[in-house]
C-alpha cells in the first residue's frame, strides 16, 4: 500500500506535459476540477504559470495534507487571463461567491460577515453583534466586519474593558460570567458613561482610536496593569487594537475611497472592496 508520502504527483500524468509546456505568464484564474467535472478549487495567480507549476512540484512531503489531497483528486484544470493581479482577485472572489467550491474556505461566505450595533438608551450602551442588519439600530450599526472569531473577541475585550471602568473592578473574578466566557455575549446592555459615547462611535466607525488611549490611561489611573487584571486588560487591548486597525480603520478607509459617506459597507462587497484598497495608488 502506497504511504501518504510515498504517492507520486498526478498532475502531469493526467493534465499532459503540453499543458505545463504551454502556461501563461500572465494573472490570472484557474479552475480545478475532479472527477464528473465536479468544480474543486478556484485560485488566482498574478503568473499563471508560476503558480501551477507550484502544484505540479507539490508532494505529501512538501505540502499540506489539505494541498496534497487536492492535487490528487485534480483531473483537470481551467484558465482565465487577466490584465492585472487585481481584476485576477475580483474575479476570484466573484467565482467563490457564486461556485462555493469545497477547497475554498475563505471568501465564499460573506454572507457571516458581522454588523456591530452599540445603540445608546439612556446612560446605558446596547451592543449587538448580526449577522444581518436590524433596521431599528441602523443609525448606530457599524460594519460589515470580516473576521469571524476575532471580531467576536474584539467585542468581548471591548465589553470587558468598559465594564472593569464603569464598575472600577479590580479583579477578573468581580466581572460577570457572560464577560468571562470564551464565547461574547451577541447581545448585551453596559451602563456607559456619557462622555464615552462618542469614543466609542469614532471607534467602531474607524475615524479615531482615541477609546483606546483612554482606556489605558484609566487603568494606569488606577494601577491596575501591576494587578492580577493586568494580564486580562493587556490580552484585551491587543485585540481591540487589531480590530480598529484591521476591521474599523480599513473599512474607514474604503469609504473615503469610494465616496461612500457614512454608508454601511454590504457583506457581499467587502472582499472586492478590500481588493480595491489593497491596490490603491
Amino acid at each position: 500500500m502506497t504511504s501518504f508520502f510515498e504517492a507520486e504527483n498526478p498532475l502531469e500524468e493526467r493534465l499532459g506535459k503540453a499543458f505545463f509546456e504551454k502556461l501563461p505568464t500572465a494573472p490570472g484564474i484557474y479552475k480545478m476540477f475532479g472527477r464528473g467535472d465536479h468544480l474543486l478549487y478556484i485560485g488566482k495567480a498574478k503568473n499563471l504559470r508560476s503558480r501551477l507549476f507550484t502544484y505540479r512540484r507539490a508532494s505529501g512531503a512538501n505540502c499540506s495534507r489539505k494541498v496534497w489531497k487536492l492535487v490528487r483528486m485534480v483531473q483537470h484544470i481551467t484558465l482565465e487571463q487577466l490584465s492585472s493581479e487585481e481584476e485576477a482577485l475580483l474575479r476570484e472572489n466573484e467565482l467563490i461567491r457564486r461556485h462555493r467550491p469545497p477547497f475554498n474556505h475563505a471568501k465564499k461566505a460573506p454572507e457571516t460577515y458581522y454588523y456591530i450595533s452599540a445603540v445608546p438608551e439612556r446612560e446605558e450602551i446596547v451592543f449587538d453583534l448580526n449577522m444581518d442588519l436590524r433596521e431599528k439600530a441602523r443609525g448606530h450599526t457599524y460594519g460589515a466586519f470580516k473576521g469571524h472569531r476575532r471580531v467576536r473577541r474584539a467585542l468581548g475585550a471591548l465589553l470587558r474593558q468598559l465594564y472593569i471602568m464603569e464598575r472600577l473592578v479590580g479583579t477578573p473574578f468581580d466581572l460577570p460570567v457572560q464577560l468571562t466566557r470564551s464565547l461574547t455575549p451577541v447581545h448585551y446592555r453596559l451602563e456607559v458613561a456619557r462622555p464615552r459615547h462618542p469614543l466609542l462611535h469614532d471607534y467602531f466607525y474607524g475615524s479615531s482610536d482615541r477609546l483606546l488611549y483612554r482606556i489605558i490611561e484609566d487603568h494606569l489611573d488606577n494601577s491596575r496593569l501591576e494587578k492580577f487584571i493586568g494580564k486580562l486588560i493587556l490580552k484585551d487591548m491587543e485585540a481591540l487594537r487589531w480590530f480598529y486597525d484591521r476591521a474599523a480603520r480599513r473599512n474607514f478607509k474604503i469609504r473615503e475611497m469610494l465616496g461612500l459617506g457614512n454608508s454601511l459597507i454590504p457583506q457581499e462587497k467587502l472582499d472586492d472592496y478590500l481588493v480595491m484598497l489593497a491596490f490603491e495608488d
